[in-house]
């Protein structure tokens, strides 16, 4: 029997809560070998639930730890690249949750450091890991639609404020709507055409006061070759609630209150993402899936099995610079106001 994949959990803020249960529900693959956090309390808490897990408030304590064998990291957007890349040389394997970095410059110092290690760097890019998800990429490569010519991708959310304190400052997230869903959905058309955009084109503006980043975005996306996607995202869809959560119904994440679609179009035919939990191709039903966290197993699942495997893991952070790359192209193009190639 193979030996369990020793993790340590770094972060145990809001998406600790999606994220834990993965790593309990894969007990066969991978041992939670410890806790960091900063916050005493929450570790302690935390720990409770756990049988003989180590407790660390220092990150440089628990790196020098040799049973450690890789690290989940799940931090603030702007400390991703300094926390991997000091994983990484301290002979950690890392899985990172979205976005990679702050901007392709970090992101290309953390995929040199998994480089010159040896050490696995996996980006959490989670909602790449749903049935439905998956089977629209496949169809692509088997040309089921013929040859992809554009993808058109609608989020219509709402959001009065933030989940989290830390959101509302640009230094810590890089922005707003774009880090936070619009990692997901360009990374998504990115890994449908397989090759980067040829240029760019976006606006944006912020329209709520409880944050300084966009919370409206339009993205238009040429590929060359008759090829295009656009994406248009929104936090503001909805009327602001007067509850002191200021979230309606749901949180945003669960996607439950909101519009997300996405349609893919081919020379041959047209399929249809709704949300990550139903795909179509010309009006049938071909998969779904129930609305539950099981990506966050299957992420970390594929984490587990490419280190053991030796081999690079998808989403991996070579593969997830393209998508740095593209985010960095929107932000300047919302500065210039002018199209940026690539």
């Amino acid at each position: 029997m193979l030996a369990k994949l020793k993790l340590a959990v770094v972060g145990l803020g809001r998406v600790s809560k999606s994220h834990l249960p993965a790593v309990r529900e894969l007990s066969d693959k991978i041992e939670l070998t410890a806790l960091v956090s900063r916050d005493a309390g929450k570790l302690e808490l935390e720990a409770a639930q756990w049988e003989g897990v180590k407790t660390y408030t220092s990150y440089e304590d628990a790196l020098r730890d040799p049973d450690i064998d890789a690290v989940l990291l799940l931090l603030p957007h702007d400390l991703h690249a300094q926390y991997s890349i000091q994983a990484l040389q301290a002979g950690k394997h890392v899985l990172v949750e979205k976005p990679m970095a702050m901007n392709v410059a970090e992101a290309e110092q953390m995929a040199a450091a998994a480089e010159s290690s040896g050490n696995t760097l996996m980006i959490g890019q989670s909602r790449r890991f749903f049935r439905p998800v998956m089977e629209s990429i496949r169809r692509v490569r088997a040309n089921e639609i013929g040859g992809l010519i554009n993808i058109n991708a609608l989020l219509l959310a709402h959001m009065d404020k933030p989940a989290t304190d830390w959101w509302k400052d640009d230094s810590k997230i890089g922005g707003f709507i774009i880090p936070l869903w619009g990692s997901h959905i360009l990374d998504y058309i990115v890994w449908a055409y397989d090759k980067m955009p040829v240029s760019v084109y976006a606006q944006g503006h912020s329209n709520n006061p409880n944050w300084s980043g966009e919370d409206e975005v339009a993205i238009s996306l040429n590929f060359g070759e008759g090829q295009m996607a656009n994406v248009l995202m929104s936090f503001n869809a909805g009327a602001r609630p007067t509850d002191e959560e200021g979230l309606t119904g749901k949180r945003i994440w669960s996607t439950q209150n909101s519009i997300y679609d996405r349609y893919l179009i081919g020379t041959n035919g047209l399929m249809h993402l709704s949300d990550e939990y139903e795909l179509t191709l010309n009006g049938e039903k071909q998969a779904e899936c129930g609305r539950t966290n099981a990506n966050f197993t299957w992420q970390l699942e594929e984490f587990a099995d490419a280190i053991r495997e030796g081999r690079e893991p998808l989403a991996s952070g070579r593969e997830i610079i393209r998508v740095m790359k593209v985010i960095d192209a929107c932000f300047e193009s919302m500065r210039t106001h002018q199209v940026v190639p690539l």
